[in-house]
């Protein structure tokens, strides 16, 4: 492994215990995967164009997670963190940052409408951002969030969008944008849970799976809630049956675009 990917790797774990500080497992274990995502987010950074000094947006950034791992990799990029709020759960962002040392603007607003100017950014990141858009706001709001990366995108700038979406879903998604796919790729996650961990997490899972849905129909959400917990129960019993462990997420693709115009 590379020096530099090594010396992530010390940065994330020392973030993780302090991100999980005073849980008891399986509980830590669980949202411990946070901090890294199984190794995702250093091979994301990797793999992605250097930033150098260019301004760079991360949207969708959640608990900037993602913003840590890009300050760590291109600590000369100006970075600046969007998502549509930061309270409740999202509140641990800003001190996350702090204590990963990594400087980053947060801004709270819709990726649906970027509240920044046309051009304003050399490059655009999203990490697990795109399926949490959809599922809150459905799936034309991903074509409204692309339309908006595009804009906010200086020539010939960067996007890249790391989800658990297939590639043809991202192929359809820029089909009629004015985006050439440069890079393709994809990361299984470096996690082994056992039968304790893997409970907890489908639990939780669930109850964020709920969360996110932003348009709530109390007539079917109940329903909705328990059919995924079913479906994510019935994953893990495949996965112990299969290989004796658990993964709790797929894949995660990546595609690095380069705005032609």
């Amino acid at each position: 492994m590379p020096l530099e990917n090594l010396g992530i790797r010390k940065l994330e774990e020392e973030l993780r215990a302090w991100f999980t500080e005073g849980m008891a497992e399986p509980r830590s274990v669980v949202d411990g995967l946070d901090i890294g995502w199984g190794g995702v987010q250093r091979w994301a950074t990797s793999a992605m164009p250097d930033l150098g000094r260019g301004l760079h947006l991360d949207f969708a950034c959640g608990y900037a997670t993602f913003l840590a791992q890009l300050g760590w990799r291109f600590p000369q990029a100006g970075l600046v963190g969007l998502n549509i709020d930061f309270s409740g759960v999202h509140a641990a962002a800003k001190p996350l940052l702090r204590r990963a040392r990594v400087r980053a603007r947060l801004v709270r607003g819709d990726a649906r409408r970027i509240p920044f100017p046309d051009g304003a950014f050399e490059s655009v990141s999203c990490f697990l951002g795109m399926q949490d858009i959809e599922l809150a706001f459905g799936e034309q709001a991903l074509f409204e969030v692309l339309g908006e990366c595009v804009r906010v995108l200086r020539s010939s700038g960067i996007l890249c969008l790391l989800d658990e979406i297939a590639f043809e879903c991202f192929d359809a998604l820029l089909a009629s944008s004015p985006l050439e796919v440069e890079t393709r790729a994809e990361r299984a996650l470096d996690v082994r849970w056992d039968r304790e961990a893997a409970e907890c997490a489908v639990e939780l899972y669930a109850q964020g799976w709920l969360q996110q849905r932003r348009l709530r129909d109390p007539s079917v959400d109940g329903k909705m809630a328990s059919a995924y917990l079913a479906k994510l129960r019935k994953d893990l019993e495949k996965q112990f049956a299969d290989r004796g462990y658990y993964v709790p997420f797929g894949p995660v693709r990546m595609v690095v675009c380069r705005k032609l115009r």
